[in-house]
């Protein structure tokens, strides 16, 4: 079972339930729907849907809002969503979990009732950047603002696991995050770190610089959360940014807006392929479970791909692969 905490985002929770639902049927896998038991049951009325066994609903009489301070909350609200959530997988009762909520919340919740993997220093947060060729993984991408190198080798073999499973990529590349190509640019723990990964058994292609991210010539693209988290959220924005400037400029246009339309199929493609909705969300990886942090602003479409994402890592048992990976390399500690 996944559960999916469906009162945490900043959309109502139906919208939420919905892609839980729509998850639950097109992927024939079983959801526990966790909040409100009263609210959720009154939504499945007015759905309409007919129980089964691939639904349940799990009681949570608290939520955690976005802007709480994430270990304050976790502890003064032990039935939060998020916390019945973790306490599910914690008992065995569920393999994965989706959330839209406070992403410092739904870390500090999973660091609480779940363990980290066999080895693992820290988890870390996985989340996918739009290319040119497609997508490149970024990790970390929020969960660790201070690293050591062996934290960001760690995340190295992780990321490899996952665009090898997830991604279905053969070899995937791994590039270090840097302010220069040569070996020898960076702090020391970037320097540290590339010299672990290149006496790895690992297709490390070296540093890679800022503006080369987005050419998607690298698979796997590491540095810490700090840094990995800015990195992200200046992307998403730019890409919001070029469709509000194309808006911009055709509204008072009327030749402009005809051309517009002409091109419209190329534009929805293209902001298909930059919307994070489709990705469902940031894969925290290290810990005993699979899971995955939605956008607060998760919408069906969201929740759906993050439930099925919960499932792909479910069922290509990353866990057990990272450990075999870590033993391999003798980074498991």
């Amino acid at each position: 079972m996944i559960a999916v905490d469906v009162m945490s985002g900043e959309r109502p929770p139906d919208v939420i339930i919905r892609g839980a639902l729509k998850a639950a049927k097109e992927l024939n896998v079983k959801v526990g729907l966790v909040g409100d038991e009263e609210f959720i049951k009154n939504c499945l009325k007015r759905f309409q849907f007919q129980y089964n066994n691939n639904v349940t609903v799990f009681h949570a009489n608290e939520v955690i809002g976005m802007h709480e301070k994430p270990a304050i909350a976790c502890k003064m609200k032990k039935d939060a969503s998020i916390m019945v959530c973790t306490r599910l997988v914690q008992e065995g009762k569920a393999k994965g979990i989706f959330s839209p909520g406070n992403t410092g919340a739904t870390l500090v919740a999973a660091f609480m009732n779940i363990k980290r993997i066999e080895g693992i220093l820290r988890p870390t947060l996985a989340s996918y950047i739009p290319t040119v060729k497609g997508k490149s993984l970024l990790i970390d991408a929020g969960a660790n603002i201070d690293c050591t190198a062996e934290y960001m080798a760690q995340f190295a073999i992780m990321g490899e696991v996952f665009a090898n499973k997830v991604q279905r990529k053969k070899n995937p590349s791994i590039g270090l995050l840097n302010i220069g190509q040569e070996k020898s640019k960076g702090d020391e723990i970037t320097l540290k770190t590339y010299n672990i990964l290149k006496d790895l058994d690992l297709n490390f292609v070296g540093n890679i610089e800022g503006y080369g991210i987005s050419d998607g010539d690298v698979d796997v693209i590491v540095c810490d959360g700090f840094v990995g988290n800015i990195v992200l959220k200046v992307t998403e924005r730019i890409f919001k940014l070029t469709f509000e400037f194309v808006g911009q400029e055709i509204e008072n246009h009327l030749l402009q807006r005809i051309g517009y339309a002409l091109i419209y199929p190329a534009v929805r493609n293209m902001r298909k392929k930059t919307d994070p909705s489709e990705y469902g969300g940031a894969y925290l990886l290290g810990l005993d479970a699979s899971r995955v942090i939605g956008h607060g602003a998760s919408d069906a479409i969201t929740t759906y791909n993050g439930v099925r994402m919960v499932n792909i890592g479910v069922k290509n048992k990353l866990n057990k692969i990272i450990i075999e990976r870590l033993e391999k390399f003798g980074l498991k500690r």
